[in-house]
């Protein structure tokens, strides 16, 4: 039988918040699974260069088992990591994509079809929210997707990761500005992220100005703290500080599911939870943290005097510094790639 490892926690202040918007029906307390088992296929250990392909349909069947095993711990939410349907391609270079790519993409979820219903219906058969992390086929393009879906099946943010990362950037196209969404559930103000977009104002502070009380913040795979075999930007030095500035910088309890290092951070930026990736998913395919939630889905949706508010936008805008020219580069055009180019 599948185990996890639970904690509860009491949450305290988050600040004033001055603005109104709140479901009827408040919960008291929320439990949160986030998974940090592996897809099928996945090769261990945690960063093996070894890559087996992906199997979106053994994957989804995975997926709705811990969904399932998530309501039968009690959690009323379950997280997964960033491209869990069908698995983040480790060592995704110019070899990858001439050998796998085209697999990738047969592998994809396409919204609506099959896979993404066996999802979708599980949190209404589970009557659990769930936050997907998943590699999304639209046309003639991939995107780095994230969906969260509410107990009644009913998909209340659906989002593509604004700029995939370093190589990334050559598989996923870039999604759109009007996907940071924070919406309210009668557990409080719920948003998401994935990976690096935690590092980047452009994403975080669009999100943070709409005060979330939960942030689920989603990674591909993060080893333990020392890891002498981690590249920078796979180490759990650098991604774990993300998510407790981010913690810090938004005022929410910030809920990191990743395969291996599964963690969580308070409002205050430091740890509360975490299972390291050297426990055996086998043995602990989920963490569990339990969170008091009272009075969270009372709290406004944003702050005119917070340091995420239209004010503090404006005056970086007039604070841009002279030497610097106001000129549009080509960083930020949308980037498409054509997955029927790929080899």
């Amino acid at each position: 039988m599948l185990k996890s490892l639970k904690l509860s926690i009491t949450l305290f202040g988050l600040g004033l918040r001055l603005a109104a918007a709140a479901p009827s029906t408040p919960e008291s307390s929320l439990t949160a699974a986030l998974v940090r088992a592996p897809p099928a296929l996945w090769a261990q250990p945690i960063l093996s260069r070894v890559y087996n392909g992906v199997d979106i349909n053994a994957t989804t069947d995975l997926g709705v088992d811990y969904i399932k095993l998530a309501s039968q711990e009690g959690a009323q939410l379950v997280a997964f990591p960033e491209l869990w349907f069908p698995g983040y391609p480790r060592g995704n270079d110019d070899a990858w994509i001439k050998k796998w790519a085209s697999q990738y993409v047969e592998n994809s979820i396409t919204v609506g079809d099959a896979n993404w219903e066996k999802l979708r219906l599980a949190a209404q058969e589970y009557s659990i929210h769930v936050a997907l992390g998943f590699s999304e086929r639209v046309d003639d393009a991939i995107y780095m997707a994230q969906s969260l879906i509410d107990p009644t099946g009913k998909v209340l943010i659906h989002r593509h990761k604004l700029r995939p990362s370093g190589g990334e950037r050559n598989i996923w196209s870039d999604g759109t500005m009007d996907a940071f969404q924070v919406v309210n559930t009668t557990y409080g103000r719920i948003g998401l992220l994935e990976c690096w977009e935690h590092f980047h104002p452009s994403m975080t502070f669009p999100l943070q100005a709409q005060a979330e009380a939960i942030h689920i913040a989603s990674w591909p795979y993060t080893p333990d703290y020392n890891e002498p075999a981690a590249l920078a930007f796979e180490s759990a030095e650098i991604n774990m500080a993300a998510a407790s500035v981010y913690a810090v910088n938004s005022g929410a309890y910030t809920l990191v599911a990743t395969v291996g290092r599964a963690a969580a951070f308070g409002p205050d930026g430091r740890e509360i939870s975490s299972i390291p990736a050297s426990i055996p998913a086998e043995s602990a395919p989920l963490l569990l943290v339990s969170l008091n939630t009272t009075g969270f889905s009372s709290l406004p949706s944003y702050n005119v005097d917070g340091e995420q508010s239209w004010s503090t936008l404006e005056q970086i805008r007039e604070g841009w510094p002279q030497s610097v020219p106001k000129v549009i580069g080509t960083f930020t055009e949308r980037k498409f790639n054509n997955i029927s180019s790929f080899p």
